[in-house]
């Protein structure tokens, strides 16, 4: 246990969510070159649109400062980050989030509770198997640009023309997420169905850290959004990160999100940010191979388990 006063509580609301970035950013920042969970884009990706109502995302107050975040991503997937000095607190953690598995296991005859933990990050996993968890598969892949080193040269097909998302419609812009997102038969997923909306969109865009000139589309000659993605910088820490991306399925296979990121990294180096990330799944091979064009795989994430009765 921590030698000191610890508050656990889920987020409650609008109140906690600077706090929440505040530690994102620091997290991020401070594990470097490391891996963290979350990024603040990352943070106002997935709570949208409920930054003011309560979430299931626990949070380790000491005072004022969240020195944890906890989340359950399935009944028996967790996600977890700490300061770097709050490392002690893991253990207590996982003790946590091992009796919340067992008291929601169902017919479950043999519940078992799943970590995601970066590759690297050796001092996590030996914790990790001290308590008995063990490497048990893939997860995501994780890539990184340097943005102080030059970018390659973006050169759009005839008729295209990358824009950013001042002014722009918001049940157009909620339209080319879904376009995108339902349609994944390219990795071999036949049943989705995004419910990105406009209002959802529309939240995201007054949260914290959005930024409408790294929200970028590449617009066909025919005025079809044909590839999107939302750049989330840290001014505080100079990195940014990618959070979504996707491309029209009529126009996959074409390279599109490439020069549509790459704008994006060019207008993060005219700011002077340092580095651009984006990561994605392990078994997601367009993605992979669009990332790793432009950006270096710097650790992949791997799922740690543990079968808990």
């Amino acid at each position: 246990m921590p030698n000191r006063p610890i508050d656990i509580r889920g987020y409650q609301g609008r109140q906690d969510l600077e706090p929440l970035l505040h530690f994102a950013s620091r997290s991020f920042a401070e594990r470097f070159p490391l891996g963290a969970q979350w990024h603040p884009g990352d943070i106002v990706w997935q709570l949208k649109p409920d930054y003011d109502r309560p979430h299931g995302v626990r949070l380790w107050f000491s005072g004022d400062r969240v020195e944890a975040v906890v989340m359950f991503t399935a009944a028996d997937q967790l996600w977890f980050e700490t300061l770097p000095e709050a490392e002690d607190l893991v253990p207590d953690i996982i003790a946590r989030a091992e009796r919340a598995r067992l008291r929601n296991t169902g017919d479950d005859p043999a519940p078992k509770l799943s970590i995601r933990l970066f590759a690297k990050d050796a001092r996590r996993i030996a914790t990790l198997e001290a308590l008995g968890y063990r490497d048990t598969a893939p997860e995501g892949i994780w890539f990184r640009r340097d943005l102080s080193q030059p970018l390659p040269d973006i050169t759009l097909p005839e008729g295209f023309r990358i824009r950013d998302c001042t002014g722009i419609d918001s049940e157009r812009r909620a339209a080319a997420h879904r376009d995108a997102w339902s349609d994944l038969s390219q990795i071999g997923i036949t049943n989705a169905r995004s419910t990105f909306s406009a209002e959802m969109y529309q939240s995201i865009a007054a949260a914290p850290y959005y930024d409408a000139t790294l929200d970028l589309i590449l617009e066909a000659p025919d005025g079809t959004y044909a590839a999107n993605c939302i750049c989330w910088p840290d001014p505080a820490t100079g990195i940014a990160i990618f959070e979504p991306t996707g491309t029209h399925p009529a126009y996959r296979s074409r390279g599109l999100m490439r020069l549509v990121m790459l704008e994006a990294m060019r207008r993060l180096q005219e700011r002077g940010f340092k580095s651009a990330g984006v990561g994605t799944a392990h078994f997601n091979t367009p993605a992979r191979s669009t990332y790793g064009s432009i950006a270096t795989q710097f650790d992949e994430t791997r799922w740690w388990t543990k079968v808990l009765a």
